[in-house]
């Protein structure tokens, strides 16, 4: 009986992977490769561009299966400007005591043909707020890093399902 849904399972693992299902968002046929840039920084917060670069080349090899190459070589660049950059006020305790803050985090990008800097589509924004606790060192680092994320994947989701 073990025998026969061990075997069950596996035929149906194998038909499964045939089945022609995958995800990410299939635009190297109409991009041959793409260069991600440094993003132009509109706010008072310094050293947010190295990472966004970073966040959008990743979110790039994740989410779709265009290369990646560099600038002077890609067919299409990557490029934008972040927007905003700001901390709320956040939640105080009875004494006063700022507990609970927040970040806000917006850019907003484009895809260009690098050879005629043609846009290949609209410009696309993305903005999210992230929350984060005080009693942690460490939160607003990471409060940042999830804004990062988050900002990269909205703007790679939106501006390449457009070419698919």
């Amino acid at each position: 009986m073990r025998r026969a849904a061990a075997l069950a399972l596996g035929l149906c693992a194998l038909t499964a992977g045939g089945c022609g299902y995958s995800t990410g968002l299939r635009v190297a046929d109409r991009i041959g490769s793409v260069g991600v840039t440094f993003f132009q920084n509109s706010t008072l917060e310094r050293d947010v561009e190295r990472p966004l670069q970073d966040a959008l080349t990743a979110s790039v090899r994740s989410l779709t299966d265009v290369p990646i190459a560099d600038h002077g070589s890609a067919e299409v660049l990557l490029r934008g400007t972040i927007l905003e950059y700001r901390r709320r006020g956040g939640i105080r305790s009875t004494d006063n005591e700022l507990l609970e803050t927040g970040l806000l985090l917006e850019a907003e990008a484009g895809l260009y043909d690098r050879r005629s800097d043609r846009p290949l589509g609209p410009q696309r924004r993305a903005r999210v707020w992230v929350g984060y606790v005080l009693d942690d060192p460490s939160g607003e680092a990471q409060a940042r890093d999830r804004a990062i994320r988050h900002v990269a994947d909205e703007l790679v989701l939106e501006l390449f399902a457009g070419l698919e």
